[in-house]
């Protein structure tokens, strides 16, 4: 291919649909449904069919469902039972799955396209109400939904009896540090609602078991060398990152892992001696950012366990579009000022100071 031909190619223009996809993936992330519902049904994603069409990247186009054979009513108060209520389950089967809805030939990609936005739409509400339970100082709530809706995000409540595999298998891993740290934030809000007997009971029959697990997991990778004829941990289909998800966690990590554990138990454990907690040393643990942290994390796990990149592909694109134009810049303003007949040869590397003084500044994006 010639450089005209090149050229060329560069210069045709990009498909509407795909920057729509881009943008409604971006407020799917930014949990912007009703936005996103209107944005996709004005710009044709729906009313044209695009979202089902083989353009559309694969966790846009295939159905999520975690969902447990019962659901937990949004609306329970700190302290109740929670309220079952009807399983929210777009696609009508009880069964976990992923599956690809352009396998279909009962529907149009009109229809098709519509059900997957009215899917997107509704765990996107149940992502909203898990994150809003923790930023409302409910976690337990949250612990809820997500064993609900999002399995695979949370350990199951049998494991803290002992580990699901003899080996720290990374997906695991995260999921007890993540339950974790909702235990945590519970026994936290027990103190700050004044229910000291009940935060000192649940710390005794929950948070202390999380030591218990690691000390197992350190006890079995000792001398482990990562060998498939090794492990003895079962095959399970947790769907993206699968290499990533099956690693074992080394034991230096583990370690590190459990002193912070230790550590944090000890502090969220103290609370209960302050008369006030808000005016001790550790007032820090009641503070509104803990949750948002915890809402943000608990968030982040549940895009990856529904196939969503870490981060909305629109700001991927963005931000290698300015780290391009920003070289650029770079470019032409040291070609400018070489000699002549070095201004070919010269390319030099990008730097912020560059950018920043140019005259040659791009557009703002």
């Amino acid at each position: 291919m010639n450089a005209k031909d090149e050229l060329s190619r560069l210069a045709k223009p990009v498909d509407s649909s795909s920057l729509h996809m881009l943008v409604y993936s971006y407020l799917l992330h930014n949990n912007c449904g009703r936005t996103a519902q209107a944005f996709a049904r004005t710009c044709g994603l729906a009313t044209l069919g695009r979202l089902a069409s083989c353009e559309a990247p694969q966790y846009l186009s295939s159905v999520f469902n975690h969902t447990d054979n019962t659901s937990i009513d949004t609306q329970k108060t700190k302290g109740k039972e929670p309220v079952r209520t009807p399983k929210l389950d777009t696609n009508g089967t009880q069964k976990e799955l992923r599956k690809d809805v352009r396998c279909s030939a009962d529907t149009t990609k009109v229809e098709r396209a519509n059900e997957l936005i009215d899917h997107h739409i509704e765990y996107l509400r149940i992502r909203q109400s898990i994150c809003s339970s923790i930023e409302a100082g409910e976690p337990q709530v949250a612990t809820d939904l997500l064993s609900s809706y999002f399995r695979p995000v949370l350990i199951p409540l049998v494991s803290l009896e002992r580990p699901i595999n003899s080996l720290p298998i990374r997906r695991e891993f995260n999921a007890t540090l993540l339950r974790f740290r909702l235990d945590t934030q519970y026994y936290v809000e027990l103190v700050m609602n004044h229910q000291e007997l009940d935060a000192l009971q649940f710390g005794q029959r929950t948070l202390w078991r999380y030591p218990t697990i690691f000390e197992a997991w350190l006890e079995h990778s000792l001398g482990f060398a990562q060998s498939p004829t090794q492990t003895d941990v079962e095959p399970v289909d947790v769907g993206a990152n699968a290499n990533e998800d099956d690693e074992i966690v080394p034991r230096e990590e583990l370690k590190l892992k459990r002193a912070e554990i230790m550590q944090h138990i000890t502090d969220v454990a103290a609370l209960v001696a302050y008369p006030d907690p808000r005016k001790s040393t550790l007032a820090y643990l009641l503070a509104q950012e803990r949750r948002s942290e915890l809402a943000a994390a608990v968030n982040s796990a549940i895009l990856r366990s529904m196939r969503f990149p870490e981060e909305p592909a629109l700001v991927t694109l963005v931000r290698q579009l300015a780290t391009t134009s920003a070289y650029l810049v770079g470019y032409r303003s040291s070609a400018r000022t070489a000699p002549i007949d070095e201004r070919p040869q010269t390319r030099v590397p990008w730097v912020l100071d560059t950018f920043v003084n140019s005259d040659d500044l791009p557009s703002p994006l």
